[in-house]
Formats: C-alpha cells, structure tokens, sequence
C-alpha cells in the first residue's frame, strides 16, 4: 500500500542541527525508544513474524527493525541505540506523554485507545505494510480425462504435456521474479514510466521496462510474446490472461485542510465512513459496477459503529459548523464543468445522473451524512483541475476533497500528510501484473485425443482460451482466495504499503 510515495529525494530527513521536540530528545540521549509489547520476563515468540526470546531477536519485525535503524543511523549517527521498552499495560500512556518516542511498528493502526479511534489520539507514520485476510475452504483435487478415447498412452500424453503448460504459467509475483532470473525474455510492459517505478523494487533486477501508449496495445504485447508480463491499474481480461497482484494498494480517503477548524468534520467523516464498511456498503458500490474491484483498508474498526459517535451538531466547530449553517457540504471534484472525467466503471460523471462506483459510494456516503444532520444538506461539488483546488481545501473554502483522491501523492513536493488531515481510509485500489493464460483445453483441435495432443505439443490448433475440462476424486486440499481486506498497520506474506524505511525513519519522531 502507498501511503507516502517512495521517492527518497521527495521525503527528506529533518537536519539534526534544527531537530525539536522528540527527535532532539533521541539525538541528544544517542537512543530511540521504541514501545514493544511483553515483559523483560516474558518476551513474545510470533514464529515468522517475530521471535523476540532469542538473542538477538529474529523473523520480519526485527529484521525490519534491523533495516530502519540503518537507515536512521546513517543519518544521524552510528552511536544511537535502539532501546525497546517491554509493555503489557500502561506503555500507550508513555507514547503519549513522550516518555516513549514510538511504538514498535507492528502495532495495529486501527485498533481503540480509551474507547475512541487511535486516529484521534496519536500521530502515525507513512504506513509500513499490512496483514491481509484470507478466507479458506476445501477443494476437491482435479484429474483431467479423456473423455473421446480409451488409448491410456495417449492420454497419459496429454496429461503431461498439459502438466508442462500449468509448468509455464505466471500466477505470482514469485513465478514471475522466478522466470526473469532464469533468463529468457525479461521485458515487462508499462503504461508509464512512473508506473514502472511503483513496483521496481519488488521486481528482479533483470526487467527491461517497455513503455506503451494504451491498454490494447499492452495486452497484445503479451499475447504476442515480446514482453513476458505487464503492469495495470484495474481487472485486466481474466479470460486470456493470468491476473495476480503486485501486492501494493493505494489508498483513497477524504482529505481536508489541517488544524483545529478539520476536526469535528473529520470525525463526522469517520463517522459515516465506518458505518458504511460496516453495512457493506463498500461492497454494494463495487458489485453494482463490475468489473471495478475495492480493496477494504481498514484504518478505522468497523465493528462496532457505536465507538465512532457523530459530533453533536449543537456543539459543532469549523468546517462542520459551517456545513451544517449554510446547508451545504462543498467536495472538491476533478474536473471542469465542461469536461466532467468519465472514468467508465470506477465513476463516469458525463452521465444524469453519474454512475460508477465513486458516485454510488457517495450516495451512501450522503445517505448517512443526512440522517445525522439533516435531510436538507446538499452536496456541492467543486470542479477544479490543477492546485487551485487543493489550496481551496487548505484554506477551507472547500471542506473536503472526493474520496477518490490519491493518499500518497505530493503536495509541493512533500507528502501529502504533511499538509493535509485525511478521514479513515475508505478504500484501497490494488495494481495487477498480468500474464499470458496458457492453452488447456485442447478439445477444439479434434475429436480425439491424438488431435488434442498434437495441439498441445505444437502440431496442431486449439482453442487456447478455453478452460480445461475435469472431473473429480474424493481427494480434498485446502483453497485460498482473498477477502480483499486490509488490516493496514502492519505481512509477513508482505503485502507491501510501498513506505520504505526512509520515509519512516523521517516521520516516526516529527510529532
């Protein structure tokens, strides 16, 4: 997930000779505290992700650890020390009044501090990476047969050249990285270069990117075998190809001006935000406009609405206040009144009315926005292109942006969370690599199965988007398939939320 783009040049590190506050306190101690949670006596053992009884310490979390403070050594001295400070109860309390510079990062983002949001007590980072859930379930083991002829040898053919087919198809990140090191062709294709960039660091160094002008253009690259995988935003065609995540999510959220005048507007946001997760609403704005996919980020719990109360209107403040006195809600919407975007499913807004997943989720969004506060709020949008609109959000004269738009972009050359509030994440776009889907059905070449055979082996046609035809033992093996939710504080499968340690190391001290 991006919640701060990655570019180390745009995310410079405060200069140690001007550090306040918590930093300066790091620097002039030589030491970092950092809350981790368990005892001296009774230190945790989580396998892979982190077994903090040995010495030293092993599995992701303190190898990331490891990692980060190089990176802060590097910069402000090879003499600071990492001091973990063991808690089981009362360590949130010392983050709070600084005792404690900072959490561990494994503490989870979306979880409740005195009853209320932790959004709404602390300071968070550029996030690090998220755990994602899986469902599971038992499937049946697949035997393929040859239903035309009884010649054993023929079928036993068959069977291994469609084994050596599902050999060669590309289904994860891993098979790819696995094919580009073994040699062969290395090309990838790209709508952009910035695209490329996003995800260079989780790719082999042996990508040769190509740059293409359109999405046709980039499939029959593939099909065609001059570049061996391509990146898109979005479903790419599941029928002719293999679709498999990058494992990075870009998150989409409500962004307002920051400061005191933000905040009762903001938790009215968060408010209605996580009684739409809740309702499911998410997934009824993505059902009606396939193939638009959501990714649930869950910066905020949904479970339980009632810990996320709406600020009473009586006692509204700011940006709220005036939402609620001039009866409308002004939203900062990309475009021009002459050139509405049509963004197909994800929001076409040329339509009366608009459509597309954006638009409906807004409908919720409103729907609950006035029960709390009023039948007779309007919803204003504001079409601005360029910075105007931004500087329109900071100064207040619009209260909040879309949601659609991007976290982890820049304003003036700096994270956006900088100079921006943000609501609970509402959700996230996950970016695909695709792959060409091996041929498996063979049964259009013929009748037979030396006909299927010889199509398999190169000798013959098939019908080389069909899906293989099988029947089933008894044998069972266990399934995965995502519940597209992102628990975004912390993957050991790294589901990377595309913030280096650089990032972190810059934003971890700065409040």
């Amino acid at each position: 997930m991006f919640a701060c783009l990655v570019y180390v040049i745009t995310v410079p590190f405060p200069d140690a000779s001007t550090a306040t506050g918590l930093l300066k306190d790091v620097l002039d101690k030589k030491r970092l505290r950092v809350l981790a949670y368990g005892t001296p006596a009774d230190k945790p053992d989580w396998k892979q992700d982190g077994n903090y009884e040995v010495d030293p310490p092993v599995g992701f979390w303190p190898e990331y650890m490891v990692a980060f403070m190089a990176k802060f050594r590097a910069k402000y001295g090879n003499d600071i020390q990492l001091e973990r400070v063991w808690r089981k109860a009362g360590g949130t309390d010392m983050v709070l009044n600084g005792t404690i510079h900072m959490t561990e990062p494994y503490y989870i983002y979306e979880t409740l501090h005195d009853g209320a949001l932790k959004k709404w007590s602390h300071k968070f980072s550029c996030i690090i990476m998220g755990y994602e859930q899986q469902f599971f379930s038992k499937r049946r083991a697949k035997v393929l047969t040859d239903a035309v002829t009884s010649d054993a040898q023929c079928a036993a053919a068959l069977k291994t050249c469609e084994d050596k087919q599902l050999m060669n198809r590309i289904t994860t990140r891993e098979e790819l990285n696995s094919k580009l090191e073994s040699g062969g062709n290395v090309k990838m294709g790209f709508l952009s270069q910035a695209n490329f960039l996003s995800v260079q660091s989780m790719l082999s160094t042996k990508v040769e990117p190509v740059i293409f002008l359109s999405t046709p253009q980039l499939y029959e690259a593939v099909v065609n075998g001059s570049v061996r995988a391509a990146l898109i935003s979005g479903v790419p065609d599941k029928t002719n190809f293999t679709v498999f995540s990058t494992d990075v999510i870009s998150p989409r959220a409500f962004q307002t001006m920051p400061g005191d005048r933000s905040v009762d507007l903001l938790k009215a946001l968060d408010a209605v935000i996580v009684r739409t997760h809740n309702a499911g609403e998410l997934l009824a704005a993505a059902t009606a406009n396939p193939p638009f996919q959501a990714v649930e980020v869950h910066t905020c719990r949904a479970d339980n609405p009632s810990a996320v109360p709406f600020p009473a209107a009586s006692t509204a403040t700011g940006l709220l206040k005036d939402v609620l006195d001039s009866k409308k809600l002004r939203v900062l919407a990309s475009g021009t009144p002459g050139n509405y975007p049509d963004w197909a499913q994800d929001g076409n807004y040329k339509a009366t009315p608009m459509t597309g997943f954006w638009p409906d989720y807004m409908e919720f969004f409103m729907t609950r926005f006035r029960a709390e506060y009023g039948s007779d709020i309007v919803l204003e949008r504001v079409w601005q292109t360029g910075t105007a609109g931004t500087e329109m959000v900071l100064n207040g004269t619009v209260h909040m942006t879309e949601p659609y738009y991007i976290y982890e972009s820049l304003y003036m050359d700096l994270p956006k969370k900088w100079s921006h509030e943000f609501s609970c994440v509402v959700m996230g776009y996950q970016q695909n690599f695709f792959a060409l889907k091996p041929a498996m059905d063979f049964t259009a070449a013929g009748p037979t199965c030396d006909y299927q055979l010889a199509a398999c082996q190169g000798h013959g046609c098939a019908n080389e988007w069909a899906q293989c035809t099988c029947t089933c033992t008894g044998a069972c093996t266990e399934t995965l398939w995502n519940t597209a939710q992102i628990s975004a504080a912390r993957s050991h499968q790294a589901t990377f939320l595309l913030a280096g340690a650089v990032a972190l190391a810059v934003e971890a001290l700065l409040h």
